[in-house]
């Protein structure tokens, strides 16, 4: 199971008026399934209602979007990157200050972040597009994005089932090592069945001026890629054997699922894809129970390998000193290492493709989450040509 996402900003400060702040915001799941855990969160859901289960009920109110490197990418070319992980690349995950908030969050804050607060901004209008903050919130359009107001139409989308991609494209199997920091369930080499997440873009219509992809969970986890990194193929290293809880007993973290694993042998080079299977099981259906949290990992989830690093397997960053000195020190933790576990999002029901034309707005995608998971497909929205009504 996989908790609902925060963002805790305890560590993410933003100065204001010579004061350091912290902003702490929950990132909701999707539908009926909001789970607010910090007061922030709260106070807004009690303030404006009809947020909860939209795409407004998590961070991209509050959040801004940074341009930054894409997942598994340490340079290059940047893409604007999901207010979740803007956050992470922007604070390196908390290690450092940056400004990270939207105008509606910075007039939040501004004015005493509770209740009170966003009484006092209501009639603002914190983005400057014409509509007052509780004007855009009643029509769910973003108060801290000029390029969101209620005046514009959603933008194009398409809900494209299993069945659909099974009949325009060639699914694949490719063996492929996942890097983990702290998952229980430790790294794998499995073998993973699914579709190339660029051609399930391209089934969608995708426009020539796409830049980017975001895959959102049900949960409303979102991971940013490059349509430049979806058309690439990876090269992959050999795998480590003897590091399985056969071999080492309650420290063994890997699990070698995939068939035909070869020491000294790299696996061949993989795609990124968007999976619905792992050896040989479909992914479980997932859903968010009564505490918020996401249980399994399907219909759809993406699978994609190391990009930047291909590397060995290590422990968990919270694996008991014990089984630390049991290992060599390559396996030992290191930060350093390309965690792809970080970006192999599960039960994706949606596909936000970037940038937006210009004159519309996001889809309140949550909607399509129920009919995404029941016809094992994905609603794809944004820079594309098709649309369904």
């Amino acid at each position: 199971m996989r908790r609902v996402r925060k963002i805790q900003l305890g560590g993410i400060r933003k100065a204001i008026g010579g004061g350091a702040l912290a902003l702490t915001l929950a990132l909701a799941a999707a539908a009926a399934y909001r789970t607010h855990e910090e007061s922030d969160s709260e106070v807004f859901a009690k303030a404006y209602p009809q947020v909860s289960g939209t795409r407004l009920d998590g961070c991209e109110v509050c959040h801004s979007r940074v341009t930054a490197p894409p997942a598994g990418q340490r340079g290059g070319q940047g893409v604007v990157h999901n207010s979740c992980d803007s956050c992470h690349q922007a604070t390196d995950y908390g290690r450092k200050k940056a400004d990270v908030l939207t105008p509606f969050g910075i007039d939040y804050l501004k004015h005493g972040r509770d209740a009170a607060a966003l009484e006092a901004i209501a009639r603002l209008d914190s983005d400057g597009d014409g509509a007052t903050n509780a004007d855009e919130l009643a029509a769910l359009t973003n108060p801290g994005d000029a390029a969101s107001s209620p005046e514009k139409p959603a933008a194009a989308h398409v809900v494209l089932s299993y069945d659909d991609l099974a009949k325009k494209l060639q699914a694949r199997t490719q063996a492929m090592f996942v890097n983990v920091a702290k998952y229980k369930n430790g790294d794998s080499y499995s073998d993973v069945r699914g579709f190339r997440l660029i051609e399930v873009l391209e089934a969608a219509g995708v426009s020539k001026d796409a830049q980017s992809v975001d895959a959102i969970s049900l949960d409303g986890y979102v991971t940013t890629f490059s349509i430049e990194q979806l058309r690439k193929t990876f090269p992959q290293a050999a795998p480590v054997f003897g590091l399985d809880k056969e071999t080492l007993g309650e420290c063994g973290w890997v699990s070698y699922g995939a068939k035909g694993l070869e020491a000294g042998k790299p696996l061949p080079p993989a795609d990124i894809l968007l999976s619905f299977e792992e050896d040989g099981r479909p992914y479980p259906a997932a859903s968010i129970d009564a505490e918020g949290r996401l249980v399994g990992s399907g219909p759809l989830r993406v699978a994609a390998p190391q990009m930047t690093s291909p590397g060995v397997p290590d422990l968990s960053a919270n694996a008991p000193e014990a089984c630390v000195q049991k290992v060599p020190e390559i396996h030992r933790y290191h930060r350093e290492y390309e965690k792809n576990a970080d970006y192999c999002a599960k039960a994706v029901v949606a596909l936000r493709v970037n940038p937006l034309p210009p004159g519309v707005v996001d889809i309140d995608w949550p909607k399509y989450a129920k009919q995404a998971v029941e016809g094992r497909g994905v609603v794809v929205f944004g820079a594309i040509t098709a649309r369904e009504e």
